[in-house]
């Protein structure tokens, strides 16, 4: 009788383990295979809008982290801090153009992948010309 009572015991508290609330597990996340960038940068002209094309260098640099962003498309749009979050400040140099260095840009993610920040830049035509003097001298004129 002892054996019965204490195989119902044990069972009951079985029951009782089995039977938790599971209400606080997470759902299964599959993610994909894509890989995401986390950051996406096109440049215009500030006096005309225009996309700019020409030798560009764009680099994002977050603390110790420096990545030289790659160009692959014909939108002129550059690619970089693949599947990397962190706080980006991003230098733009190109030929003819004033060197531009953007605010802090924030590069979240989620359990799968980065949030692609994506943003436009407009750059000022760099107008440093070298200037010459011109001596002119009066000629007499003939007649």
């Amino acid at each position: 009788m002892k054996s019965i009572k204490i195989i119902a015991i044990l069972s009951f508290l079985f029951f009782l383990n089995s039977c938790e609330d599971n209400s606080n597990d997470k759902e299964l996340i599959i993610c994909t295979q894509n890989f995401v960038y986390g950051l996406v940068i096109n440049l215009t002209e500030k006096t005309t809008a225009n996309p700019i094309n020409g030798n560009i260098t764009i680099v994002a640099k977050d603390g110790n982290y420096e990545e030289t962003l790659e160009n692959s498309d014909p939108n002129m749009s550059f690619y970089g801090a693949g599947e990397r979050k962190g706080t980006y400040i991003v230098t733009v140099t190109a030929d003819n153009y004033k060197t531009f260095v953007s605010e802090p840009i924030i590069v979240t993610a989620d359990e799968c992948h980065v949030t692609t920040e994506k943003r436009t830049f407009e750059l000022e035509l760099n107008f440093n010309r070298k200037l010459f003097k011109i001596k002119l001298s009066p000629r007499r004129a003939k007649y």
